[in-house]
C-alpha cells in the first residue's frame, strides 16, 4: 500500500512535488487544473517525480462539463481534458481519473446516465490511444451510488474504480450510513485507486484531517483489505498547516499495520 498527496493547484507543480517528497510520501496526486497547475511542461514534471523516487496517479478537475447538453461545451471539456492526458503521458502518468458530470439539467435520471457514459467512453478512447487507464470517481449527489456508476461501468466495461470514502459519506440522511460498503461490493473487482478525508457527514466536502470527521477509519481499512486492496491512498487533506497532513499520514499507517 502506498500513501500519497495531491499537489494545490494554486501552487507551482514543481514545488509541491519536492514538497511531498519532502512529508515522506510514496506518490503524488497529480492534479492538472487552473491556476498555477494548468498546463505544466510534463516531461519535466516526470522527470522530477522520477529522480525524487515518488510514483504518481492523475487528477483531473471535477468541474469539467465532460457531459453539458450543449455540444460545444462538451467538445471544449474533452478538448481541455485530452490536453491534460498529453502532460500526464508526457510525465508518465498511466492512471488518471474523471467526475461524472452530475449537472445536467433538465433530463431524466437515465438520461443523465448515458450522456456521461458516453462522455466517459470517448474519453477512455483518448486515454488508451495515450497509454493511460481512466477511473471513474464516485461523487457526492448524483453518481454517488451503486445504480448511477453502474450504468457507466456497464457501458464503458475498460474503466476502473476511483473510491473517494469522504464522498461515501456525505448526505447521510438520504442513504446508508456510508456508501463505500455498497460501493465496494458492486466495484471492488475494479477498484485502482483510494482517495481519504475527513467530514462530519453533511453536504460539504471538508477535506478534514483524519479522525478530525465522522468516519470510521479502522472498519474503512478492513473493507478495503477484505476486497483484497492494497494499491495507491491518497489522504485528500487539505490544511494550510502541513503537520495536519502528516499526522493523518501516521496515523492511517498505523490503523493500516494494525488491523
Amino acid at each position: 500500500m502506498l500513501v500519497g498527496s495531491m499537489n494545490f493547484p494554486g501552487r507551482s507543480v514543481l514545488k509541491e512535488i519536492h514538497r511531498i517528497a519532502e512529508d515522506g510520501f510514496d506518490f503524488i496526486d497529480l492534479t492538472l487544473e487552473p491556476p498555477a497547475a494548468w498546463v505544466p511542461d510534463g516531461k519535466e514534471v516526470g522527470t522530477l517525480i522520477s529522480d525524487l523516487g515518488l510514483e504518481a496517479v492523475g487528477h483531473t478537475a471535477w468541474y469539467l462539463p465532460i457531459a453539458s447538453p450543449y455540444p460545444e461545451m462538451r467538445q471544449l471539456a474533452r478538448d481541455l481534458y485530452r490536453r491534460g492526458l498529453d502532460v500526464f503521458a508526457d510525465a508518465g502518468v498511466t492512471l488518471v481519473n474523471v467526475h461524472p458530470d452530475q449537472r445536467v439539467p433538465l433530463h431524466s435520471p437515465d438520461k443523465v446516465r448515458a450522456m456521461n457514459a458516453e462522455a466517459i467512453d470517448g474519453l477512455a478512447q483518448d486515454a488508451a490511444q495515450r497509454g493511460i487507464t481512466l477511473m471513474v470517481e464516485n461523487l457526492d449527489r448524483g453518481f454517488s451510488g451503486v445504480e448511477d456508476l453502474g450504468a457507466i461501468f456497464e457501458a464503458v466495461p475498460e474503466v476502473e474504480f476511483h473510491l473517494d470514502v469522504a464522498h461515501a459519506n456525505l448526505r447521510l440522511g438520504l442513504r446508508e450510513p456510508n456508501r463505500s460498503a455498497s460501493l465496494l461490493e458492486a466495484f471492488g473487482t475494479r477498484l485502482a485507486h483510494v482517495h481519504v478525508s475527513d467530514n462530519r457527514g453533511g453536504g460539504e466536502d471538508l477535506h478534514l484531517p483524519l479522525g478530525a470527521g465522522t468516519i470510521d477509519w479502522k472498519t474503512h481499512i478492513r473493507l478495503l483489505k477484505e476486497h483484497g486492496y492494497d494499491g495507491t491512498v491518497t489522504l485528500e487533506v487539505f490544511s494550510r498547516e502541513r503537520e495536519h497532513l502528516r499526522t493523518s499520514r501516521k496515523l492511517w499507517l498505523t490503523w493500516w499495520s494494525e488491523y
